[in-house]
């Protein structure tokens, strides 16, 4: 999956990545963590990524984790008093 994106450097500025678990619990350790861990990622949620380079080093950066109720346009109104 990271080299279909073209990870690090990005097939584009931008890359949208849609997956299933357990790929994109592995996808997420391996980028969080350098290590191939089995992470659940919740159905439908949002993680964000962006790699930079700082003194020379890649990093990876945890930008967003968007929990999917947040994604379900009827839950804030369901939540309102």
């Amino acid at each position: 999956m990271l080299e279909a994106a073209g990870w690090p450097d990005g097939i584009a500025k931008t890359v949208l990545v849609i997956g299933h678990q357990p790929t994109l619990g592995h996808v997420a350790a391996l980028l969080m963590t350098g290590h191939q861990a089995e992470w659940s990622v919740k159905k439908s949620g949002i993680w964000w990524f962006q790699s930079r380079s700082r003194n020379g080093d890649g990093q990876t950066v945890l930008r967003a984790v968007i929990n999917p109720d947040l994604c379900n346009p009827g839950f804030l109104a369901a939540q309102a008093p």
